[in-house]
């Protein structure tokens, strides 16, 4: 069980965290995409790549995600409405993982698991309020790099350029399941937390549709994540897995999460 820790709480927190979602007081964030302003130019770089994520998690969507550490490396691929909280995501963390949140059920599949069937039930409102796998699943409370952007220029074609600082970023992050301390301890890996460079490319209607950055550690190397967003506003469904391949989680296996 201890090896589902960062197997799971990892490829989830650090894909997810690393980008999703500003707590923003602009209404756009909320407003219809037809509402949406449609050209990005008029607003100021740094505005609108913090709106472009707002813009971007107001609907649902697909998201594909990569971190990179030295010779490791995380790819998730997902489908998720915040709004309804529905999500599905896949990938390999380093081993095959799946997880599926149904409100307040969440369902996880991995070889890390200690259980006899191949998918074990959470129920969510039964984590401790810092829980990493509680966080991962609110992208709606999260502000990742996002909120820490200090400059930004534009390119060309929607592409943006620019910097972040891992300190302001924390400073702007909410202090719910642990979002701030989360950013505070990328921070001190940092070499330099306070100019981190990124890349964002905005679509018309201003969401943000690619990020990536790099964080220079001073102990692992660079880490690398790269995150898509895509088919926004079209419907996600998700099933709960087949209840003969699903047991409850123990009370013991709370305390992992």
């Amino acid at each position: 069980m201890r090896r589902l820790i960062p197997t799971l709480t990892i490829a989830l927190a650090v894909a997810l965290v690393g980008g999703c979602g500003t707590k923003s007081d602009d209404p756009v964030a909320d407003a219809p995409s037809s509402a949406a302003a449609p050209a990005t130019s008029k607003l100021e770089p740094v505005a609108a790549i913090k709106q472009g994520m707002d813009r971007s998690l107001a609907k649902s969507l697909t998201m594909d995600a990569s971190v990179k550490a030295g010779n490791q490396s995380i790819t998730l691929s997902g489908k998720m409405d915040p709004a309804t909280r529905a999500f599905h995501i896949s990938g390999k963390a380093p081993e095959p993982m799946e997880a599926r949140l149904i409100g307040d059920a969440a369902y996880i599949k991995s070889e890390s698991l200690d259980g006899e069937k191949p998918w074990m039930k959470l129920d969510l409102t039964k984590l401790k309020p810092n829980s990493t796998l509680r966080q991962s699943f609110d992208m709606k409370s999260q502000t990742g790099i996002i909120g820490g952007v200090v400059s930004a220029q534009e390119a060309s074609g929607g592409r943006y350029t620019g910097v972040a600082d891992l300190g302001k970023a924390a400073a702007a992050a909410s202090t719910d399941a642990g979002m701030r301390e989360g950013l505070e301890s990328s921070a001190k890996l940092a070499k330099d937390p306070t100019a981190i460079p990124f890349e964002a490319t905005l679509d018309a209607e201003g969401r943000l549709t690619a990020l990536s950055y790099t964080i220079a550690t001073k102990t692992l190397g660079d880490l690398v994540t790269e995150m898509r967003m895509s088919d926004f506003g079209k419907p996600v469904t998700v099933e709960a897995p087949p209840a003969s391949e699903t047991e409850a989680a123990s009370a013991e296996m709370y305390k992992y999460f």
